[in-house]
C-alpha cells in the first residue's frame, strides 16, 4: 500500500475484505485512536482495549461503511462510542464519577452521543467556514478528499511548502478557538483534524 492512496480507495478494498487495506487503515489510525482514549480512561490497558474493540468493530461492519462519508469522522465516533463505554465501566464507583461528571459530561444512550458528536461537529464546520478562503479550501481538500499536502499542491499548482504552511495555520486556529471550550472539543480536534 503507498502512503498517497486516498482512504476512499481504502474504504472500498475493505469493504471488500480486502486485509491489506485493513491493515493499512489501522497502521494509519491505531496510535489516534489510543491516544483518544487513554485521554480519558488514563490506563494503557482500557485504552489497548478500546482499540481493538474499534477496529474489531470496524472489520465486522466493514460492509456497512458508507463510502460518501468522511472516513476519519465515522472512525472517531466509534472510538468516541467506545471510549464512553469503557468510561462508564470505569467509572462505575459513585463517589469517582460525581467528581468526574463536574468535568465531562456523558450520555447514557446512543443518541445524547450523536447529539454531542454533531454539536462537536457543526462548530468545527463554522470555524472551518471562518477561515481566510485559501486556508479553508486547503483544509478542506485535505480533510473531506483526503488529499496529501503534495497532492493538494498538484491539484492547486502551488508548492508543497506553501499547502503545509497553510494547513498548519489553519489547524492552529481551529485548535486555539476549541481550547477555549472543553477537554472534548480538544480531543476531537486531535482525532480527527490533527
Amino acid at each position: 500500500m503507498t502512503p498517497f492512496l486516498d482512504d476512499g480507495l481504502i474504504i472500498n478494498k475493505l469493504r471488500e475484505g480486502d486485509v491489506l487495506s485493513f491493515d493499512y487503515i489501522f497502521k494509519k489510525y491505531n496510535k489516534k485512536v489510543f491516544y483518544f482514549a487513554i485521554s480519558y480512561l488514563k490506563s494503557k490497558e482500557e485504552s489497548e482495549d478500546v482499540v481493538q474493540e474499534v477496529f474489531m468493530n470496524l472489520w465486522k461492519c466493514r460492509e456497512q461503511i458508507n463510502e460518501n462519508y468522511v472516513f476519519s469522522r465515522y472512525l472517531f465516533k466509534m472510538t468516541y462510542n467506545a471510549t464512553c463505554k469503557k468510561f462508564r465501566k470505569q467509572t462505575s464507583d459513585k463517589k469517582q464519577m460525581e467528581e468526574v461528571l463536574k468535568n465531562v459530561i456523558l450520555e447514557d444512550n446512543s443518541t445524547g452521543q450523536d447529539i454531542e458528536y454533531n454539536n462537536l461537529l457543526e462548530t468545527t464546520n463554522l470555524l472551518i467556514e471562518k477561515l481566510p478562503s485559501r486556508q479553508k479550501e486547503i483544509l478542506i481538500l485535505n480533510l473531506n478528499e483526503q488529499l496529501t499536502s503534495e497532492q493538494i499542491a498538484q491539484k492547486l499548482d502551488i508548492s508543497k511548502k506553501t499547502v503545509e504552511n497553510y494547513l498548519t495555520m489553519a489547524k492552529t486556529s481551529i485548535r486555539k478557538s476549541l481550547c477555549e471550550g472543553h477537554i472534548m472539543p480538544i480531543l476531537f480536534f486531535w482525532l480527527l483534524i490533527n
